[in-house]
C-alpha cells in the first residue's frame, strides 16, 4: 500500500450544526495548493534522472521515407533514441477504442494498430515519431532537433464530412475513414414522423474544443531490473481503469507496472485519460536505459498533439411536431470526427442516449451515427463526454420548432417537459431519470426573467435604447440534464458483437464499484485510503466531512491518502460525475463496517456480548457500565490481536447493479447513468450587430443535484462547469486548415475564457435526493459544460430573432465573424 501527500482536515472545524455533511467545509486540499506546499509530478525528479523530448511530425500525412538518428546519436548529451522500429521488437500496440474494422466493401475484419510512435506514416501534426533521451530536457530538445527525418507528404483530410467519401484515406490497411457507425431507433420514430403535423429540420456544427488543464501531462518512469517491474509517477486521469493501456502495450501484467498519481493534478477535465502514450515511452526509455527517465508535455504540444481534443461533430436534426405543439419523434444523425486514430476510450457518440430526449417527453426516436477518421489530433474524453453536442443541437431544434409553429419557445418547451409524477422516467433508451420537478424549475427561471424585465436588463425600455445603439438583447430559459454517475459495462459497446447483444443476460453485466478503506492509528486518528484519483475534485474533502459524520469524530481527526494502480483493486474513478455519489455510499459503507469491528474488538476485551457495548462519538462504551475505550486504546489492544479489526475496506456497488429498472439497459449495453441532475439556465446575452460580439450580462442559473454534500463544492463545479460552457460557446476551437494544419497551438489561438468573458453568475439551488444513492447525492461534476453552450445559443438566437436571422447560432463556438457573416447575408 502507498499514499501520497495525505490530507488531513487541519482546521478545527466545528460543526454548528448536527452534520459536518451539507456545510460548505473548506476544502483541506486548498491550504497546501495556495501556500506551495502541493506536489505534482512536475515536481518529481528522481536522483540520476534522465528526461525525455519527442520529435513530432510537421505534416498532416506523409509517409515516413527515413530516420537518420547518426547526428543526433553522435550529440554528447545523447542517452538514447528510439523509432517504431525500435519498440516494434520489443513491446505492443497501444489500445484503440474499436476492436477490428472491417476492410471496406469486403466485410473482412482487421486490426488498426496504433503505436507510441508513428510507424511508416505519419497522420497529424505533432504525431510523435521518434523519442530521444538526454542529460536534460534542454539538452534533449537540441538532441530532437537533430533526428533528420525524410517525409513524402501527401494530401489530407481534415473535413469529417468528407472524410466519409475516403477520397483520401488516413489508414490504407482499412480502406475507409468510417470505423463505426450504428443506427439505433426508439419506438417507432418513421410512424411518429409519418403521423406529425409538420417535420422541422436543422444542420448543426459543434466545433473541436476540449479542456486546457494549467499543469499538462507529465510522467516520471523507473524500471527495476531486479524485479522487472516498473514504477510511474504519472497525472493520468483513472489510473486503476485505463492502466492497462499502460502495462499492455509494454507487454506485462498490471502487477508488473505501477501506476502512482499524486494527490495533487493541476486539472484534466477527463483529457488526461489519454496520456498513456507518454506513460509507455518514459517507460520504455527507462527500461532501455535502466535509469529513470522524466517527460513534460509543454503549452505547445499540449494544444496541438497531446491527444487531447475532444468531440467535433456535424448535426443533422429533425423533429416531429403536431401543430398543438406536442414533440411526436426525434431524428438524430451526425458524424464525430475521431481524428487520425479511435482513441481509448470511445463512447463519447454513445454517452448521448442517456439523455437522449434531455427534459422532453420523446417516444419514438432514431440515433444514428458516423465516426470517421481525418489527419487531425486524435480525440478524447472532456467534461461532458459527448453529451453538450447533442444538448446543445436537441435545443436548436426546439427551439426553430417552437418558431415554424408560432408559439412561445418557453411555453412549447414547457409543454413538453416530464412531469415529476412520470418519476423516476424511463427514456426511449432505457437510461432512468430518478428524481426532480423540471416544470417548477423552468416556472422558477421564468420569474427570474420576469423579474428582469420589469426594471431590469430585460426592462423593454433598455432594451429598445439598446437596439438604437446596435445591441440586442435577449435571453431562452431552457430545462437541461445532466447524467451522473457512470457505470462501465456499456463503454466497450464498439468492441462487442451488437448483434448478439439481445440474448445477453443480467448475469454476464459486470459493473465496477467504488472500494475505499479505513484504519485507526496508533493515536487514534482515522486513515483512509481512495482508489481513484483528483484532478482537483476535493476527494479528500468529501471523505473526511462523511467519515466525520459516521464515526462521530471532527473532520481534523482524519486523514485521507491515495492507493496506486496495484494496491488499488481496478476501479472507475474519477469520471462521469461519479465521485460524490460513489465515494460518499464508499464512506458510509466502509464506517459502518469500522464501527462493526471496533464493537466486536471492545467485546471481546470486556468478553462481553455486541448487544453490550455501543460505539459513540468516538469511542466504545459499555452500555450498562461507565467504562469505555478510546478509538487510541482500541488501536493498541487490536495491535495485539490476531487480525486487524481496526481495519475496514468497503465496496460501493454501482447504484444501477440492483436495481431491476436498469436491466434491460444495462444487458443491452445502453449507456447507464442513474443519477439525474437538472438546471434551468437563462443566460441575458447582448450581441452588437455591428462587431458580432457576444456579451452575457448575466448568467441566471437554478441547479438540482440531489443532496448537496458540500455546498461550496457544488458551486465551484458549477461555476467552473458554466465558464468552461462559455468558453466553448464564445471563444474556444481547436480550428485546422483544409491541408491539416492546426491552427490553434498557443494561447493566443486558442482563446480561454478570462474574467474578461465569464459573466455573473446567479445561482439558485433546489434539492430533490436520489431515491437510487446512499446518500441522495446526484452527480454535478459535468454540469455547466454540458447546459451552458446550449443555453448561450438559444438566447443568442432570442436575441437576434427581431431580425429575422435564420438560426444565427447554429455553430459553436458562436464567433463573431459567423455572426456577422449571418447579419450580412441577410442585408444582402
Amino acid at each position: 500500500m502507498s499514499s501520497s501527500q495525505p490530507a488531513e482536515a487541519d482546521a478545527e472545524v466545528e460543526s454548528e450544526s448536527e452534520s459536518f455533511t451539507g456545510q460548505g467545509l473548506p476544502r483541506v486540499e486548498d491550504h497546501r495548493i495556495l501556500t506551495g506546499e502541493a506536489e505534482y509530478v512536475h515536481d518529481i525528479t528522481p536522483e540520476n534522472c534522465l528526461h525525455m523530448a519527442l520529435v513530432r511530425s510537421m505534416h498532416a500525412h506523409a509517409e515516413i521515407v527515413d530516420i537518420d538518428t547518426s547526428e543526433a546519436e553522435a550529440h554528447p548529451d545523447c542517452e538514447l533514441v528510439l523509432t517504431a522500429e525500435d519498440l516494434k521488437a520489443d513491446y505492443n500496440p497501444m489500445p484503440t477504442g474499436v476492436g477490428r474494422v472491417k476492410i471496406g466493401g469486403t466485410g473482412e475484419a482487421v486490426e488498426l494498430p496504433e503505436w507510441s510512435l508513428a510507424d511508416e506514416k505519419a497522420r497529424f501534426v505533432g504525431e510523435p515519431v521518434a523519442l530521444v533521451v538526454a542529460s536534460s530536457r534542454y539538452a534533449a530538445e537540441d538532441v530532437a532537433d537533430l533526428v533528420d527525418v525524410d517525409y513524402d507528404t501527401l494530401e489530407a483530410v481534415a473535413d469529417g464530412m468528407k472524410a466519409r467519401e475516403d477520397e483520401v484515406v488516413v489508414h490504407e490497411s482499412i480502406g475507409t475513414n468510417v470505423v463505426d457507425h450504428e443506427h439505433i431507433e426508439f419506438g417507432d420514430p418513421d410512424a411518429a414522423f409519418d403521423d406529425a403535423d409538420r417535420v422541422v429540420e436543422g444542420e448543426y456544427s459543434w466545433g473541436r474544443i476540449s479542456g486546457v488543464p494549467l499543469e499538462t501531462a507529465g510522467v516520471v518512469a523507473q524500471y527495476d531490473d531486479e524485479a522487472d517491474s516498473f514504477d510511474i509517477d504519472c497525472n493520468i486521469q483513472l489510473h486503476t481503469l485505463v492502466d492497462e493501456t499502460i502495462y499492455e502495450t509494454l507487454g506485462y501484467d498490471a502487477d508488473d507496472v505501477r501506476v502512482n498519481v499524486p494527490a495533487d493534478v493541476g486539472g484534466s477535465y477527463g483529457t488526461k485519460i489519454a496520456i498513456h502514450r507518454y506513460c509507455c515511452l518514459a517507460a520504455m526509455a527507462s527500461q532501455q536505459l535502466e535509469r529513470p527517465v522524466k517527460f513534460e508535455e509543454d503549452r505547445l504540444e499540449n494544444l496541438q498533439g497531446g491527444d487531447m481534443h475532444s468531440s467535433d461533430r456535424e448535426y443533422e436534426v429533425r423533429l416531429a411536431v403536431d401543430d398543438d405543439g406536442t414533440m411526436r419523434g426525434l431524428d438524430v444523425w451526425f458524424v464525430d470526427d475521431f481524428g487520425a486514430f479511435p482513441r481509448y476510450p470511445i463512447n463519447q457518440v454513445l454517452k448521448p442516449l442517456s439523455v437522449l430526449t434531455n427534459s422532453y417527453e420523446i417516444e419514438d426516436v432514431s440515433y444514428e451515427y458516423d465516426l470517421v477518421l481525418t489527419n487531425k489530433t486524435s480525440q478524447t474524453a472532456y467534461r461532458g463526454f459527448g453529451v453538450d453536442p447533442h444538448i446543445y443541437a436537441l435545443e436548436m431544434i426546439v427551439d426553430e420548432a417552437a418558431r415554424e409553429i408560432g408559439t412561445d419557445p418557453t411555453e412549447f418547451r414547457r409543454r413538453n417537459l416530464i412531469r415529476p409524477e412520470q418519476m423516476p422516467y424511463t427514456l426511449p433508451s432505457k437510461n432512468i431519470y430518478d428524481s426532480g420537478d423540471y416544470p417548477a424549475t423552468l416556472d422558477r427561471i421564468q420569474e427570474i426573467v420576469e423579474d428582469e424585465r420589469d426594471g431590469g436588463l430585460l426592462d423593454p425600455e433598455v432594451v429598445a435604447a439598446k437596439r438604437e445603439e446596435g445591441k440586442y438583447r435577449g435571453v431562452q430559459p431552457s430545462v437541461i440534464i445532466e447524467p451522473g454517475v457512470s457505470g462501465s459495462d456499456w463503454t466497450d459497446r464498439q468492441r462487442s458483437n451488437r448483434d448478439a447483444l439481445e440474448e445477453r443476460s443480467r448475469e454476464e453485466v459486470e459493473e465496477l464499484p467504488e472500494h475505499l478503506r479505513a484504519e485507526i492509528s496508533e493515536d487514534g486518528t482515522v486513515r483512509a485510503f481512495l482508489a481513484t484519483d483528483s484532478s482537483g475534485q476535493g476527494h479528500q474533502t468529501l471523505v473526511s466531512q462523511l467519515l466525520a459524520d459516521e464515526l462521530e469524530v471532527l473532520p481534523s481527526d482524519i486523514e485521507v491518502g491515495y492507493l496506486d494502480s496495484v494496491d488499488a483493486p481496478t476501479e472507475y474513478g474519477s469520471a462521469a460525475s461519479r465521485m460524490a455519489v460513489m465515494l460518499s455510499g464508499a464512506t458510509v459503507g466502509v464506517a459502518e463496517e469500522l464501527v462493526r469491528n471496533l464493537e466486536e474488538l471492545a467485546a471481546d476485551h470486556w468478553s462481553v456480548s455486541t448487544d453490550d457495548v455501543s460505539y459513540q462519538d468516538g469511542s466504545v462504551e459499555l452500555i450498562d457500565g461507565d467504562d469505555s475505550l478510546s478509538l487510541a486504546e482500541l488501536a493498541a489492544i487490536d495491535a495485539d490481536g490476531d487480525e486487524r479489526r481496526t481495519r475496514a475496506s468497503y465496496d460501493y456497488d454501482h447504484p444501477a447493479t440492483e436495481l431491476e429498472e436498469f436491466d434491460e439497459a444495462l444487458t443491452g449495453k445502453l449507456p447507464v447513468y442513474p443519477t439525474a441532475a437538472f438546471g434551468s439556465n437563462a443566460p441575458i446575452v447582448e450581441v452588437d450587430v455591428e462587431t458580432g460580439e457576444v456579451e452575457i450580462l448575466t448568467f441566471h442559473t437554478v441547479r438540482d443535484c440531489g443532496t448537496m454534500l458540500n455546498p461550496m463544492i457544488v458551486e465551484g463545479q458549477a461555476h467552473g462547469g458554466i465558464a468552461q460552457g462559455v468558453g466553448a460557446a464564445l471563444l474556444e476551437e481547436f480550428g485546422y486548415e483544409a491541408n491539416g494544419q492546426p491552427q490553434a497551438i498557443t494561447l493566443f489561438d486558442y482563446l480561454l475564457p478570462s474574467i474578461e468573458n465569464v459573466p455573473k453568475i446567479e445561482m439558485e439551488h433546489t434539492e430533490t435526493p436520489s431515491p437510487f444513492t446512499e446518500t441522495g447525492a446526484k452527480g454535478v461534476g459535468e454540469g455547466g459544460m454540458i447546459d451552458a453552450p446550449a443555453s448561450i445559443a438559444t438566447s443568442i438566437n432570442a436575441a437576434l430573432e427581431p431580425l429575422g436571422l435564420d438560426e444565427p447560432a447554429d455553430r459553436i463556438p458562436v464567433a463573431p465573424d459567423h455572426l456577422r457573416k449571418k447579419i450580412r447575408d441577410r442585408e444582402q
